[in-house]
């Protein structure tokens, strides 16, 4: 998997010691450092909390070297979205927080303000991942998520249901090329569905009897035109199982590696990041310089493109085609 940081969220309670089971196995299958994260308002057993997390990451197959505790006064999602900020981590992983099968306040905050992918982890028994659906319709940032929840099942050994929802020839078409080009040697069974997306991929998910659903938090809308960012959000609302929600938009930084570029966002700003072939990030503001619109990563060409009039820019920020003048400022 591309993610080389995880932070996971904890308040000791059962719920959250199984978040950092299931984060500790990530970061294991990853070679990923993993941070255990506790908020606090009351100082009082703060140290015990966060030593308690390490210790079960640690039993969970983490090494030892590479689990680091932290601690942040604040509200606990306000913190960890903060935390997982500062230390550019890929993902950032927490427990549902479910109240008599309604998303809690904190998980919800938690998929509307986190910069990274978001895991969120119900408090079903059994092992994961065995079983995961990944759910696309063919656009650039579902495909992004779909390449996601592959590196993800061919980490853990797991078989995917991949999901397309909407006209069955479009559908063949979409799930055959993510499959020729994500899957792999990753089991992989199709199920073409009709309805409402969300609904659908919930329903498909408890057929399947799928432990994991991945779907992106932009590019879900469907051949219907349904509303940006309506999706994810019910499915993430409607599911008894875990949930991970790529940031198919904005990415990490430590996502990308040698020779690619992304968009990423730093205190509320958005950059255009590209890595050279030497390991080297080079940043550079993400609004072109023609009228301000915010530029995306082409990998085929590997430019920076605006979608509004077509500028184009190297990964060095110079302009390729115009009607911009003027290179990407560095950030």
């Amino acid at each position: 998997m591309a993610y080389g940081r995880i932070v996971v969220g904890t308040d000791g309670s059962p719920a959250a010691t199984g978040a950092v089971e299931v984060a500790a196995r990530l970061a294991a299958s990853a070679s990923a450092k993993l941070l255990v994260a506790t908020a606090f308002l009351d100082p009082r057993g703060v140290d015990e909390r966060v030593a308690a997390g390490v210790a079960t990451a640690v039993g969970a197959g983490m090494r030892a070297t590479r689990v680091q505790g932290v601690t942040r006064q604040g509200t606990p999602a306000t913190a960890l979205v903060e935390l997982a900020a500062e230390h550019d981590a890929g993902l950032l992983v927490a427990a549902r927080g479910e109240s008599k099968g309604v998303l809690s306040e904190f998980s919800r905050y938690l998929s509307h303000h986190t910069v990274c992918d978001l895991l969120l982890v119900s408090e079903r028994p059994g092992e994961r991942y065995q079983r995961v659906v990944i759910a696309t319709d063919g656009s650039v940032t579902a495909d992004r998520a779909a390449r996601k929840g592959y590196d993800l099942a061919t980490d853990l050994g797991a078989k995917v249901e991949l999901v397309f929802i909407g006209h069955p020839a479009t559908g063949d078409l979409v799930t055959a090329d993510t499959v020729a080009v994500y899957a792999g040697a990753v089991p992989t069974e199709v199920r073409l569905r009709q309805g409402d997306p969300a609904q659908e991929i919930l329903a498909a998910a408890k057929e399947a009897d799928a432990d994991l659903v991945v779907v992106g938090n932009r590019g879900m809308t469907g051949a219907k035109g349904f509303l940006l960012g309506s999706v994810p959000e019910k499915v993430i609302e409607g599911s008894d199982r875990d949930v991970l929600l790529c940031r198919t938009i904005v990415q990490a930084a430590a996502e990308l590696g040698p020779g690619e570029g992304g968009v990423i966002e730093r205190q509320g700003e958005k950059l255009a990041a590209f890595v050279d072939p030497q390991g080297e990030l080079h940043v550079f503001s993400a609004r072109c310089t023609h009228l301000g619109c915010t530029v995306g990563w082409n990998p085929t060409e590997a430019t920076f493109d605006c979608p509004c009039h077509g500028s184009r820019f190297g990964p060095d920020g110079a302009v390729v085609n115009g009607p911009a003048s003027r290179p990407l400022p560095p950030a």
